[in-house]
């Protein structure tokens, strides 16, 4: 299995163009404004599964990861850290304050940063308890985590949150990278290797009167709910073959208003050099699909909101 990753990691890092071609499908406000939005749900897009949302009453984030650890560390470096340089720069970007950090699962593309940035921004944490654990081993604190399991229920300020089931998809339709759950709190991670999947997560979440849906990948195993209801916005992760499988299935369930594909991104490549295309990555796939169910598909570059109303 760890040759298998090493694999996934090396190829991945191959990269395709940027989305010049897409650029009249990227959405982004007219104006920046520092405060929220008086109503609807502001929306940065942070490279790989990273999101901020930003309404009156609650900031959340959801996978923040700046780090964009290269390959070659990732796949041999014995000791890995968050890279401070563009962690800081990253924490430039958003609010000095978060209400909360929500975690999908526990890959280093996903919670690696976080436990930095919630303790920088004063931010609680809601994870699986696999991802808690290795956070707190990471040296985050246990008063401020949230381990929840799909099915749970929490508000945040005036964001009211519901912690779905997901999966995670295999890669070459084989493995599953760094698969495994924790039960205690493990030595600090210092490997890519170390930070496992654990209890992969999706997220409905409710505010600025806006319902947004978002993951970061799966299987056909694993939708939404049949109750979910239609949402208005649905941010599904499409980085593997088997995520793109089940795209008709999620887009039929959720019916959203809008479709923002996630999870396209090189995340070996640092965000100041500009979106490209992962190497296993096929939007072009996902733009058929998307036409063929007649859902309107947005993109959102780095750093540049978008509001949702």
């Amino acid at each position: 299995m760890k040759s298998g990753c090493a694999i996934f990691l090396l190829i991945a890092a191959c990269a395709s163009a940027g989305w010049d071609d897409y650029r009249h499908l990227v959405r982004a406000d007219a104006l920046a404004k520092a405060a929220g939005p008086a109503r609807g749900v502001r929306i940065t897009y942070l490279g790989t599964n990273g999101y901020l949302f930003e309404s009156r009453g609650a900031t959340l984030l959801v996978d923040p990861y700046f780090s964009r650890i290269d390959m070659l560390s990732m796949a041999f470096d014995p000791s890995i850290g968050p890279v401070e340089q563009r962690v800081a720069a990253g924490l430039e970007r958003l609010p000095r304050r978060i209400d909360a950090i929500l975690i999908t699962h526990g890959h280093i593309d996903h919670l690696f940063d976080a436990p930095t940035i919630a303790e920088r921004t004063g931010a609680r944490l809601m994870a699986s308890p696999t991802s808690i654990h290795l956070a707190n081993a990471a040296g985050f604190p246990r008063s401020r985590s949230i381990p929840v399991f799909a099915g749970a229920k929490r508000k945040i300020g005036s964001a009211k949150i519901a912690v779905l089931p997901a999966s995670h998809d295999r890669v070459f339709g084989c493995f599953e990278p760094f698969p495994g759950t924790l039960h205690s709190m493990p030595a600090p991670p210092v490997r890519a290797s170390q930070w496992i999947c654990g209890e992969p997560l999706a997220y409905l979440i409710e505010m600025g009167g806006q319902r947004i849906y978002i993951d970061s990948g799966g299987t056909l195993d694993v939708l939404p709910p049949a109750g979910v209801g239609r949402v208005d916005l649905a941010i599904i992760g499409v980085a593997l073959a088997d995520s793109r499988a089940r795209l008709g299935a999620m887009l039929r369930r959720l019916r959203p208003r809008s479709f923002l594909p996630s999870h396209q991104d090189d995340f070996f490549r640092p965000l100041d050099r500009g979106f490209s295309f992962n190497f296993l990555t096929d939007f072009p796939g996902v733009q058929r699909e998307a036409k063929r169910l007649g859902t309107p598909l947005i993109l959102l570059d780095y750093f540049k909101p978008w509001t949702l109303r």
